[in-house]
């Protein structure tokens, strides 16, 4: 039985040549149903042999690498492309949030809105439309670091659901500052190319399908949008938007929705629900030229291949961009193997990138499928020596039936030829791992929580341009990799909602890794998830992260982050960096409601800021009322996932003093 994407409205064989349209109801009427069912037995509708094609369920529990499921296997992004919008199993708990409303004024210092959460709809609006469009969280960040702008001008981009209903809306969804991200610009979704508004997956037009990652070249002050996205012509793919700050469109840019600035405007003044403050006086704006398929079929965007949790990297002196993802192909054991793109040079490219500019380097296969391996949430980075690293995580199966689950790994290889194909050294070991179950609130329902590395190579000021000063400091060079580790060990299940932050360090150019070193100060006995870490220009080594520490009952989650001023030896003291605490019942119409992972930045390559996703807007509850009649009443919180940033401080490090 072939394996088809049931929320995809046509595609490619794997031939290259146009088949049949497969209608996979996405529709109003399959987002209400979806919503409705909870991602239950959602029938796809094939021209060909309807009969014979698998249901949601059937997909989502469809044992493809030992015991491991599509369901369990896919990303954030892969997952709503395969599933559409739903609830998760957790959605009908209580909550136990914080009493603080959470509500603040952006101001400098403390956590902003990245997303307006104003234009969620009010809870009072009849269901399902008081959930809807409501999650943006995945989170992601690139800031600008060169003269005019150090550290002023920033991008995040975090998937929003609004684009399940209007392919304008996401569901990749981005926002801007332009003042160092005191406030910020809600800019809706990535421009389709063909802005029909429908949602989507519907015929005739392209979608965005989120697993947002953002670089930005800062020679020639370009960023780059890395997401998941089905063209018009039905393929799934990888793609890859350039934008720019200008004051008026550059030529081949493409229009945007209405913006809107990020603010509690609606707290008080309920009237603005669902209104947008457009901005009046903004000089400069973000603009987006179209998306750029990195891989086409035959290479890509199969009918059966889904291409996943890509991530993006930008080399500084070489404008080279690299795009590495996992490949679910449709192989007898059923594929997955980690490979690479190159658009060599691109970032000097003027104008608008083409397929061409990623596709004459060919792909990069850097590690072939294992049948007893599953390797997933990759991530590449290049050393001062133009080394390129790329790490992921892996987990082994036992080829033995029941084919339990023995081992986790953070994994890696480094290719000193530019990532090209046929360079790459075979799979190293970073660190040996435990997995972790997902947190209360967390709707996924898997087994434990995706444990994505972070990598960073500390580059001083990364601006393409070397010095003598910077190479002859302490800890230039050295690669860094942040992730967490459970409490549970293998064979045991239900697995524990307790872990710890690790980070492990090369001091060898990526060559051998020194013993893990425990990064949060507290006894590990909550959740510990979604790690990041930055190094900045004179050495220090942050780490940021979510923990429940302050909470035995382990709903309430804050933001943390630490530094190491010995290069990744020791850790300082944690720091709380949320201003309230908050837990996860929220409402949404996203499986996972909080992501996969959240990231950081450095604003002037030293002061570090973070960003991240949690439920604190609006505060208070609501009865919420659904069919049938006569209709259960359950009080809810009538928070929504939103994406927040802030500027780490309390680590007493940094140019000038304490940040």
């Amino acid at each position: 039985m072939k394996m088809k994407f049931p929320y995809l409205s046509g595609s490619l064989s794997p031939r290259n040549r146009p088949r049949k349209l497969v209608m996979f109801a996405v529709s109003i009427a399959f987002v209400l149903t979806a919503l409705l069912a909870s991602g239950g037995l959602v029938k796809t509708v094939s021209s060909q042999d309807p009969a014979t094609d698998p249901t949601i369920d059937e997909l989502r529990n469809k044992a493809i690498k030992g015991p491991l499921t599509t369901f369990e296997m896919v990303s954030s992004g892969g997952g709503m492309a395969l599933f559409g919008p739903g609830k998760g199993p957790d959605d009908d708990q209580p909550g136990n949030n914080n009493a603080q409303p959470g509500a603040h004024d952006n101001g400098r210092g403390g956590n902003s809105y990245v997303n307006d959460p104003c234009l969620d709809p009010p809870t009072d609006a009849p269901f399902p439309g008081n959930f809807r469009g409501v999650v943006q969280s995945e989170t992601e960040i690139a800031v600008l670091n060169t003269q005019g702008s150090m550290g002023k001008k920033m991008i995040a981009g975090y998937n929003d659901s609004l684009g399940f209903y209007d392919n304008r809306q996401g569901l990749s969804g981005y926002a801007y500052s332009t003042n160092g991200g005191n406030t910020w610009i809600d800019g809706g979704g990535l421009p389709p190319r063909i802005p029909a508004g429908a949602p989507a997956g519907a015929r005739g037009q392209d979608a965005y399908f989120g697993d947002p990652v953002l670089v930005v070249h800062h020679q020639t002050q370009t960023f780059y949008y890395a997401s998941i996205y089905q063209s018009n012509a039905g393929y799934f793919t990888l793609v890859v938007n350039k934008g720019v700050f200008a004051e008026t469109p550059p030529p081949g840019t493409l229009p945007t929705v209405t913006e809107s600035r990020s603010n509690t405007r609606c707290l008080n003044n309920p009237d603005q629900q669902g209104i947008r403050d457009e901005p009046k006086n903004q000089q400069e704006r973000v603009y987006w030229f179209p998306p750029v398929e990195a891989i086409i079929p035959p290479t890509g965007g199969q009918l059966n291949d889904l291409l996943d949790k890509e991530w993006l990297y930008v080399d500084q002196r070489t404008g080279t961009l690299y795009m590495s993802y996992t490949r679910f192909e449709n192989a007898p054991t059923f594929g997955t193997p980690i490979e690479l793109v190159r658009c060599v040079g691109c970032a000097f490219k003027p104008g608008p990138l083409t397929t061409a500019d990623w596709q004459m380097n060919g792909t990069t296969i850097i590690v072939p499928n294992e049948d007893f391996d599953f390797n997933q949430a990759t991530q590449p980075f290049t050393t001062p020596t133009g080394r390129v690293i790329v790490a992921w995580v892996a987990r082994r199966f036992n080829n033995i039936p029941p084919f339990q689950e023995i081992q986790n790994r953070i994994e890696y290889a480094f290719s000193d030829g530019d990532g090209a194909p046929g360079t790459f050294s075979p799979e190293l070991v970073a660190a040996v791992v435990n997995p972790q179950g997902e947190p209360p609130g967390y709707n996924r329902g898997r087994t434990a929580i995706l444990n994505a590395p972070y990598l960073m190579v500390d580059k001083g000021e990364d601006d393409g341009v070397d010095t003598p000063a910077e190479m002859s400091r302490p800890g230039f060079g050295n690669v860094y990799i942040t992730y967490f580790s459970g409490r549970t060990p293998f064979g045991v299940t239900p697995r524990d909602r307790a872990g710890d932050i690790f980070l492990s360090t090369s001091r060898n150019n990526g060559t051998t890794f020194d013993p893990p070193v425990k990064v949060n100060d507290d006894d590990g006995t909550t959740s510990h998830i979604f790690p990041s870490v930055q190094a900045n220009k004179h050495g220090y080594v942050y780490v940021t992260w979510l923990d429940r520490r302050f909470d035995p009952l382990n709903r309430l989650t804050n933001t943390w982050a630490a530094v190491s001023q010995d290069l990744g030896l020791t850790f300082g003291h944690n720091k709380v960096q949320t201003d309230v605490a908050t837990d996860w019942f929220t409402r949404e119409d996203s499986r996972p409601d909080y992501g996969d992972y959240n990231s950081s930045e450095l604003l002037g390559f030293n002061q570090f800021v973070i960003i991240w996703a949690d439920g604190r807007f609006p505060p208070g509850t609501f009865l919420d009322v659904r069919p049938p009649a006569p209709p259960p009443t359950t009080q809810r919180r009538a928070a929504t996932p939103d994406t927040i940033f802030t500027i780490a401080n309390g680590l007493g490090v940094g140019e000038g003093g304490k940040q």
